[in-house]
C-alpha cells in the first residue's frame, strides 16, 4: 500500500484539487492530511472525507515535521507526500507505484508539470537521468511530488531532518538515500504530478532561508561540470526513455 501525506496550513483554496485527484487512484493507498493549525476552513473541509486520516500537528516543527508525523502514523510499505497546493496525474502516478512495488526499488521518480498560476501557464518539467549522481552532487533531478520511496529506506536514512530544514528537506532526504549504494533508484518516463508555482508559495517567500539551508546539506556543488551533466542528462531521456538508467 502507498501512504500519501499532505501537510497543510491554511490551504483551503488549493486542497480540493489535491484530494479529488488522489481519490481517483485505483491502487491501494491511504491519504493522511496533517494540519498545522489552519483557520481558513481547511479542517472543516477535510473533515467531510471519511477516508482521509486527519491529524493535527503536535509540534511547531515546520512542514517537514508535519510530514514526518504523518509517516509515523502510516500503514503503507511505500511513502510519498503531495503538498496541499499540488495534485497528481492518475495514470502516471499509478505506473510509478506499480513499478516501485514490482521491481522492489527504494526510490522511483518521474516527470512533473509546472503550473505557473499567476501567468496561467503550464510547462513540463522533465526529470533527469543519472538521478543518483546528481543528488550526490547536491542537485535535485526531479520535482518532489513525482517520487515514491519505501518506508524501509526512509527509516534507514533517519527520515526527514525537520530540525535543520524548512525549505529543502526533500533534497536532503533524497541526497542521503543517494549515498546508500545498496538502494535501487528508478526513473520512469511519465508525468505523475502537477506542481504549482506562485509568488506566495513557501519556496518563493523564503529564498533567503533556502540559501542558508544549503549549508546543512551533505554537499552542494553547482560547478560548470555538474551543470553540463544536469542538462545533458535531459537529452538522454530522449534516447533511453524506456530504460532505468541509474
Amino acid at each position: 500500500m502507498l501512504s500519501i501525506v499532505t501537510p497543510v496550513l491554511n490551504g483551503r483554496k488549493f486542497i480540493q484539487n489535491n484530494i479529488e485527484s488522489i481519490q481517483k487512484l485505483s491502487i491501494p493507498y491511504e491519504h493522511i492530511v496533517v494540519d498545522g493549525g489552519s483557520i481558513d476552513g481547511t479542517i472543516e473541509y477535510v473533515s467531510q472525507f471519511p477516508h482521509i486520516k486527519l491529524l493535527h500537528q503536535l509540534e511547531n516543527n515546520g512542514m517537514y515535521g508535519a510530514i514526518h508525523q504523518g509517516f509515523n502514523e502510516s500503514n503503507g510499505d511505500y511513502l510519498t507526500w503531495v503538498n496541499a497546493d499540488d495534485y497528481i496525474i492518475k495514470t502516471g502516478y499509478e505506473l510509478m507505484y506499480n513499478d516501485i512495488a514490482s521491481k522492489k526499488a527504494d526510490l522511483i521518480y518521474s516527470n512533473s508539470v509546472y503550473h505557473f498560476v499567476e501567468i496561467l501557464q503550464y510547462k513540463k518539467m522533465y526529470a533527469k537521468y543519472l538521478g543518483r549522481f546528481l543528488l550526490k552532487q547536491g542537485i535535485m533531478p526531479f520535482a518532489q511530488p513525482s517520487s515514491i520511496f519505501s518506508k524501509k529506506s526512509y527509516n534507514e536514512v533517519g527520515g526527514l531532518n525537520f530540525n535543520d530544514f524548512r525549505i529543502i528537506g526533500d533534497r536532503d532526504l533524497f541526497q542521503r538515500m543517494a549515498y546508500k549504494s545498496e538502494f535501487k533508484f528508478l526513473y520512469i518516463y511519465v508525468d505523475s504530478t502537477v506542481f504549482l508555482r506562485y509568488s506566495d508559495s513557501l519556496l518563493f517567500r523564503n529564498k533567503k532561508l533556502l540559501n542558508e539551508e544549503h549549508n546543512y546539506c551533505i554537499k552542494t556543488n553547482i560547478s560548470l561540470f555538474n551543470r553540463i551533466i544536469f542538462h545533458s542528462s535531459g537529452y538522454l531521456r530522449r534516447f533511453f526513455n524506456l530504460l532505468d538508467f541509474n
